[in-house]
């Protein structure tokens, strides 16, 4: 046999056939969500909804044989010697599962707030980003004049207090899709889960499969530990496109790094409407890869050319003449001063942010010029960080660009005067698992592990418990921002395997382990079966 063909085990273990069931479970909920908001009324109450989930589960049950075949043979028979690994790994999962289903039940019938992310949350249970997708795609369709104009946001969809909308124009065509499918508020809002979910679970495998071998294997074992976590689960309840855009530029490198500038252009040429990916288009122009930045551009042409169809001017002319005046003077952020919201400063993640926390906590001259002028400057310091990332690439292993891709996106994340907790801990705790899967194991990086994974899951609630003081809130959640800041910063500047092997410093866990044992020998990849591509490919 060709040593280049994957050859699934036929021998199925206790290890693989576990590993697979839970793989699905975390698909089951996000596809049961899917399918209760195309038309199955599962806001009538919780029969529907269990309806929902029992159709998911039929495609998902014929997924399960072929998927534990194609499961790494090295877990065969890894329970009886990492047993305590085994365990916990799975009952990760299974949380991951069961907290899925419950904000699938909240998404697919709002009434069911005690299934909320934060039930104890009213802000929470009443907040949904999409609600401004969605207000802007139904003013977009009506031809209102100006779609950013806030007097048009201060609204309710029943207990869902409409969301500013602030994106460029562009990204009204998603919504508007759901729109044209005959959807109300209530059915795309569950769809806009579904979908979200299944991008970020699809961005977790591929960029798993992508580093491939011992790395990639521990990197989709922890998958269900950044699926659990607030961030992500808090994120997918509120709608935000954050999280999408992240998965879908992670996405869209894997299709550059493979030669498939098309694909990856689509994807990337989309998520840089939400402007923070945009930092990946310099890392692409900085490493020369010409064809992919060509194909990033044609596609964010594309879709500006439909949306301008679509929408006609006037959409480009609002956000050109009210609302980027509005997002440069800084107005578009306002409320963020306003006497009363203070605790909003302690939610804020960004590096701009922190005047803000600095003015809360009585330091004097933190004016909104200052914040603009943090902003700019931590503008160029983040692309100073990517194009110094991108003159190592050739020096890295995939381990390494993969968490550099994911780190850009964190540093850009952060440029933004207002970035909430729960967004902008999505990219440190993907990072997160990327650390996780190339550490080695020890005592020490286990007790760190751990406190890194507290550090970028602690999403703060806004009521609904007994919370500190304003100052406690802010000091806390400047160390969990100074934890995620220093991951990602950390990530880029870390020396390369290659740079450090040529330095003396021998072989690390960041090497990607066996790959390139496993080339050389012309032997197959062992992650789901996938043949062996050397980086330079």
């Amino acid at each position: 046999m060709n040593a280049n063909t994957a050859t699934p085990s036929t021998k199925l273990s206790a290890e693989r056939a576990l590993a697979a069931a839970l793989a699905l479970g975390l698909v089951w909920p996000m596809l049961a969500t899917v399918v209760a908001g195309v038309g199955l009324g599962a806001r009538a109450g919780g029969l529907p909804f269990a309806l929902s989930l029992a159709l998911a589960a039929l495609p998902l049950a014929l997924l399960w044989h072929p998927l534990a075949r194609r499961l790494p043979a090295q877990w065969d028979g890894r329970r009886r010697g990492h047993g305590l690994a085994f365990a916990l790994l799975a009952l990760a999962a299974l949380l991951a599962i069961a907290r899925l289903l419950g904000v699938a039940l909240y998404m697919a019938d709002a009434s069911q707030s005690q299934f909320s992310a934060f039930w104890f949350d009213p802000f929470y249970i009443g907040h949904s980003c999409y609600s401004a997708y969605w207000q802007a795609a139904e003013l977009a369709r009506e031809g209102a004049a100006n779609l950013y104009d806030v007097a048009l946001y201060t609204g309710s969809v029943d207990h869902f207090k409409l969301d500013e909308f602030m994106y460029l124009p562009q990204f009204v065509l998603l919504p508007e899709l759901g729109l044209l499918l005959g959807g109300d508020f209530y059915s795309l809002r569950a769809v806009w889960f579904g979908v979200e979910a299944a991008i970020v679970l699809a961005g977790l495998w591929a960029l798993a499969a992508y580093i491939g071998q011992g790395a990639g294997r521990r990197a989709w074992l922890l998958m269900p530990l950044v699926m659990v976590s607030s961030p992500i689960v808090v994120t997918l309840q509120v709608g935000n496109f954050q999280l999408a855009a992240i998965s879908l530029s992670v996405l869209a490198m894997i299709q550059f790094e493979r030669g498939r500038n098309v694909a990856g252009g689509a994807m990337l040429g989309f998520a840089i409407f939400k402007l923070f990916p945009g930092l990946l288009g310099i890392y692409l122009l900085a490493t020369k890869r010409w064809r992919a930045a060509i194909w990033t551009f044609a596609f964010s042409v594309f879709y500006s050319l439909v949306a301008l169809a679509w929408f006609g001017k006037a959409p480009f002319e609002a956000f050109l003449h009210y609302q980027a005046p509005r997002i440069a003077s800084g107005d578009a952020w306002a409320f963020l001063e306003i006497p009363g919201l203070e605790w909003v400063s302690a939610l804020n993640q960004s590096v701009p942010g922190a005047v803000l926390k600095a003015k809360a906590l009585g330091l004097d001259g933190m004016t909104r010029a200052v914040m603009g002028a943090v902003s700019w400057v931590w503008t160029a310091l983040a692309i100073a960080l990517t194009l110094v990332a991108a003159a190592r690439n050739a020096s890295m292993t995939r381990l390494e660009r993969a968490a550099v891709w994911v780190a850009v996106l964190g540093l850009a994340t952060m440029r933004s005067p207002f970035l909430p907790d729960h967004s902008g801990l999505i990219a440190p705790m993907w990072l997160w698992s990327l650390i996780a899967a190339a550490a080695l194991p020890s005592a020490r990086n286990l007790v760190l592990l751990a406190l890194g994974w507290l550090a970028c899951t602690a999403v703060m609630p806004v009521g609904g418990v007994e919370l500190p003081e304003l100052h406690a809130r802010i000091l806390l959640a400047s160390a969990i921002q100074a934890v995620a800041l220093g991951l990602c910063v950390w990530a880029v500047l870390r020396k390369p395997h290659a740079l450090r092997a040529g330095a003396g410093a021998g072989k690390s866990s960041w090497s990607n382990d066996d790959s390139a044992a496993a080339a050389a020998a012309g032997k197959e990849s062992f992650f789901l079966n996938t043949k062996v591509v050397s980086d330079a490919a």
